[in-house]
């Protein structure tokens, strides 16, 4: 995971802020432990997940870098966050009543204002937001340490929304210095917003799928700094192949009938490994730097790919994301071909595809 190391010094000298390294969704599919102890050895400030579980996976990885949880929880699953040292966001009057009840130690539980300035997501709306924030100042115990909101275009280098949204956030940072509450790191950007929206970078950013070298966006001009690059390939290896004379049929629904003999190679991926089955019929695989095509349907398990004329390729490694020779199929090939994007395209690699950790 070197890259991945490579990929946070590079973001953190480019936007000049301590990062958060978002490692939710099993790290965008790239593995728990390998991604968050990658980001954590290049100096990330925080490891983002998405929910309580999440954290605790995260936790018990051993690593000292802090927890920041991203996503929505119920006053429950913050009670068991604040007790294990996970730091999460806060927003609701029942997220107060909970607090207040948490057994206190030595050490103060830090927690995150959250915002909504426009992503209609989770958040107090910045009105409320002085109110929610005196109420954590007067618990004994509790440190707001943070405040945040999320951009919900920010994708798009200038746009008017994104605008609205930093001027509700500086305007809600105001009101909170106005009644003496100045948390120690406010923080709104994203992948998209920490490189296109400078002005919006604060005290900390967050980076998802930009951590990953992987563009947050397809939009023309939206691209990485020098550097920062890909570092997941999926490839698997083909475990039979055998010749098939004319007019065989090749997998369920027999409806991949070959036009001529043809050796057919089996590659144990499949749709329960994230290898998407619809649409039908588009998929192609790398094999000695070339591309082949799978035939007929995508199984559970399996997918079967045309060889040709060549000969038995038992054992040969076949690139399904990632470069191979000159040629290469990226996240964005796959999003096209499966008509979704390349946050799906990663985070639905399955658990059970096994994760090597490579050094450069």
């Amino acid at each position: 995971m070197g890259q991945l190391r490579e990929n946070i010094r590079c973001l953190q000298n480019v936007v000049s802020k301590p990062v958060l390294a978002a490692v939710k969704g099993n790290a965008y599919g790239h593995g728990y432990y390998h991604a968050a102890k990658a980001f954590a050895e290049a100096g990330a400030r925080y490891l983002g997940t998405a929910n309580y579980a999440e954290s605790f996976l995260i936790k018990e990885t051993g690593l000292e870098t802090p927890i920041l949880c991203l996503g929505g929880m119920l006053p429950n699953e913050m009670v068991l966050c604040a007790q294990a040292g996970i730091e999460f966001f806060v927003y609701r009057s029942d997220h107060i009543a909970a607090l207040r009840d948490v057994p206190k130690s030595s050490r103060p539980i830090r927690v995150h204002l959250k915002v909504d300035t426009g992503m209609g997501r989770i958040g107090c709306l910045p009105e409320d937001a002085p109110g929610i924030a005196s109420a954590l100042h007067a618990i004994k115990g509790i440190k707001m340490v943070g405040l945040a909101t999320h951009f919900a275009t920010a994708s798009k280098p200038d746009n008017e929304h994104t605008h609205g949204q930093i001027d509700k956030f500086n305007q809600t940072i105001s009101a909170l210095a106005e009644i003496g509450i100045r948390p120690e790191i406010i923080h709104a950007s994203n992948s998209s917003g920490s490189l296109y929206h400078p002005k919006a970078r604060y005290d900390m950013v967050r980076f998802g799928i930009g951590a990953y070298g992987i563009k947050p966006s397809a939009v023309e001009g939206c691209e990485l700094p020098n550097g920062v690059n890909t570092a997941l390939t999926w490839y698997a290896r083909i475990t039979s192949s055998k010749v098939l004379p004319a007019n065989s049929s090749v997998s369920y629904g027999a409806e991949c009938i070959l036009s001529q003999s043809t050796r057919v190679g089996v590659v144990p991926v499949g749709y329960v490994d994230g290898y998407r089955r619809m649409p039908k019929n588009i998929n192609t695989i790398l094999l000695n730097g070339k591309e082949r095509k799978v035939l007929g349907r995508i199984n559970m398990d399996q997918c079967m790919i045309d060889l040709g004329d060549m000969p038995d390729m038992t054992g040969a490694e076949v690139v399904l994301l990632g470069q191979q020779g000159d040629q290469k199929i990226s996240a964005y090939d796959l999003a096209d071909r499966w008509n979704t994007n390349v946050y799906s395209v990663y985070s639905n690699i399955a658990p059970r595809v096994p994760r090597r950790r490579v050094e450069k």
